[in-house]
């Protein structure tokens, strides 16, 4: 009994001892405070608010809306706190809008900045990148970036660099869409086909039928030289010859495309060959026949394509300002003469003639060229016979002549010959934000 007793006492004790100290921690327990009472707490955070909002940068607009929505969800409810509460309600929304505004012309500005500085210091790498990012982000106000990049790319190409003939080919086909339909290039309220600052870069063209030009050019270039896609790089090359620009002058758009045809020679020597070692004497007369006419047939086509050659070369030749390039097309124009003809009289004659003529579309197709066959007169008559059913001479045999080299880096009249510079894209007319 003594030891039950003893051990309930204990425990009346414990639960004695429990209640005073709960008693204890609330009586220590501040009760909450009503914020509608901290009248200095919200006139500061008031006086605070209001000098923020006269404050117009990005900072000091963020730190203005943090500073009102604390107002608001503390003080927001309180009677004194209402006519500030309701200010906030309708001008924090309008603050949001003037800063996201006033953030994105800053990211605009240091953007154009970025790629303005890369062309002054010819930072290509850079000019790429950001160009590309401006283009992204600002398609129709910065438009004329396109001919910028796709200029770059050409002109590169033009050196021998083709690590920005991708994005050239890209933006040189996207530029000539925008320009065929009629969309601004604008900077500011400035037309501009391209930017171009002195003794620093020329990448502006004067007129929209001059950017179209050499677009056309450096695509051509770029396709047939660097995709080492002839045959693709054919419409966009014709289409420089016919503008009305210094492009339709410059011989590399017309040695690109003998060097095509030199290719295309080239291919129907080796089926004339072919055709010609399938004759045999044991032939009948029929199937001898046919195997003529086939030879023939592709031989009259040779014809034709090394008579087109001939005619590219020929301007390539008394277009080129270079020696080095006048020198090389000249090889090839010989190659081709030599190929079509067998001889070398007559060349000079022809190449005057060919180029008083209008340039033929390599797109369309070659017009077979069908030379007579050899007429044999009898040793006791002056009656002609009949040619024998035997193979023409061989044809695409040059007898004199080293085959030219293939394409050969160019050296183009420069671009935007006689523009002003103008502008970089920087120089835009800046609207007040908020």
């Amino acid at each position: 009994m003594k030891t039950i007793f003893r051990y309930a006492n204990l425990g009346l004790l414990v639960a004695a001892m429990m209640a005073i100290g709960a008693l204890a921690v609330l009586a220590q327990t501040p009760a909450p405070v009503d914020p509608c009472a901290d009248a200095d707490g919200m006139t500061t955070l008031g006086d605070k608010v209001r000098a923020e909002f006269l404050v117009k940068t990005i900072e000091g607009r963020t730190k203005f809306l943090e500073s009102g929505k604390q107002f608001q969800e503390k003080y927001g409810k309180c009677e004194p706190g209402k006519e500030l509460d309701a200010w906030l309600t309708t001008t924090m929304p309008k603050t949001r809008t003037a800063l996201d505004a006033q953030i994105e012309a800053d990211r605009k500005a240091k953007l154009l900045s970025r790629f303005d500085g890369a062309l002054d210091a010819k930072n290509w790498d850079e000019v790429s990148a950001a160009g590309k990012e401006v283009l992204a982000k600002y398609p129709d106000e910065f438009r004329t970036v396109e001919i910028v990049l796709a200029a770059l790319g050409g002109e590169e190409a033009f050196k021998g660099n083709f690590k920005y003939a991708d994005d050239g080919i890209k933006f040189g086909k996207q530029s000539i869409a925008d320009l065929d339909a009629g969309k601004a290039f604008m900077v500011g309220k400035d037309i501009r086909y391209g930017l171009a600052k002195k003794d620093a870069y020329n990448f502006a063209f004067s007129t929209k039928e001059d950017a179209i030009a050499w677009m056309n050019l450096y695509i051509g270039y770029m396709t047939s030289v660097h995709k080492k896609d002839k045959v693709g790089s054919l419409p966009y090359l014709y289409k420089a010859t016919q503008a009305n620009s210094d492009t339709k002058k410059n011989p590399v758009s017309y040695g690109l495309i003998g060097y095509y045809y030199v290719e295309q020679g080239d291919k129907l020597t080796d089926e004339i060959k072919a055709l010609e070692a399938q004759q045999d004497a044991k032939d009948t007369e029929e199937v001898a026949k046919q195997k003529l006419d086939a030879i023939r047939a592709k031989v009259a086509l040779s014809n034709g394509v090394n008579q087109r050659a001939i005619d590219a070369f020929a301007r390539a030749h008394s277009l080129s300002t270079s020696a080095e390039y006048k020198a090389t097309i000249k090889k090839a124009l010989d190659f081709s003469f030599n190929r079509r003809f067998g001889k070398m009289e007559g060349l000079d004659a022809w190449v005057a003639n060919a180029v008083k003529q209008p340039f033929e579309s390599p797109t369309t197709p070659v017009t077979p060229i069908s030379d007579p066959e050899p007429v044999k007169t009898d040793a006791t008559s002056s009656t002609p016979t009949a040619p024998a059913t035997t193979a023409p001479a061989k044809a695409g045999t040059p007898t004199t002549t080293t085959k030219p080299a293939g394409p050969i880096k160019p050296a183009p009249a420069k671009p935007g010959s006689g523009v002003k510079p103008q502008a970089t894209v920087k120089k835009v007319a800046k609207k007040k934000v908020g």
